[in-house]
């Protein structure tokens, strides 16, 4: 249920970011979009001391502290996979002629020596993987992906061992 509590908090808080840059027309703005994983990170850090101090006592173990910020990843994930989706398919449905635009021109960017032609396939297969099914099953594995390495270094951080509850041997 924890995991569940804090990856809805996280998510809501990034999909408020990301609405309010795509209002601004930042949304395509790779220098502002890392922001929406700062707040991912604030949201497994926050989901991880309060489940250390507000249903463990105040410790937790290392996998305890890995798995309760991976359950927060994956819930956040979901609620952020649906979002994506109703993004791409209704709210903004041209944002991803923009990316694709963009593409197209890093493309030529940076690798000049490619013909037009080229081009033109490099992008055509691209597009096969930008509807906004893809974009949303991407980016949810993405976030796994990103979230695990989180979640295995914010849990050294967060751990917490109980000195008094060592073995007697």
């Amino acid at each position: 249920m924890h995991g569940i509590t804090y990856g809805a908090i996280t998510a809501v808080v990034v999909i408020i970011v990301s609405l309010v840059l795509y209002i601004l027309d930042l949304h395509l703005n790779k220098s502002v979009t890392w922001i929406t994983y700062l707040f991912i990170v604030a949201g497994v850090i926050w989901g991880q001391f309060e489940y250390r101090n507000k249903v463990l006592g105040g410790y937790i173990a290392y996998g305890k502290a890995f798995s309760a910020g991976f359950m927060i990843v994956l819930f956040s994930g979901i609620f952020l996979l649906i979002y994506n989706f109703i993004f791409f398919q209704f709210i903004a449905p041209g944002a991803i002629d923009e990316i694709m635009e963009m593409q197209r021109q890093s493309t030529i960017d940076s690798s000049p020596q490619m013909t037009e032609e080229q081009v033109d396939q490099a992008m055509e297969i691209a597009r096969r993987f930008s509807s906004p099914v893809m974009i949303s099953i991407w980016g949810f594995i993405s976030q796994l992906l990103i979230g695990a390495v989180v979640c295995l270094i914010t849990s050294l951080f967060v751990k917490k061992e109980d000195k008094s509850a060592t073995p007697v041997t």
